[in-house]
């Protein structure tokens, strides 16, 4: 995967991880919940990158349909 591609996957998860932290914070009050949420959505972005990471990028046609 190239760098471009993963910081947008991390672009795209940076700003749910502060408006909605600053969002957790404000509904339940627990420092525990907002770091609860924010493990989860770095485990999602996480999991998003090596998914991307294993697909080819749009155009990329490599040698698997040679003939």
């Amino acid at each position: 995967m190239d760098l471009a591609r993963l910081l947008g996957i991390l672009v795209v998860f940076g700003v749910p991880a502060i408006i909605g932290g600053g969002l957790v914070s404000h509904l339940f009050h627990s420092w525990v919940v907002v770091w609860i949420y924010e493990i989860l959505l770095v485990g999602l972005a996480v999991r998003t990158a090596y998914n991307a990471a294993g697909k080819s990028a749009p155009g990329d046609h490599g040698d698997e349909h040679a003939h």
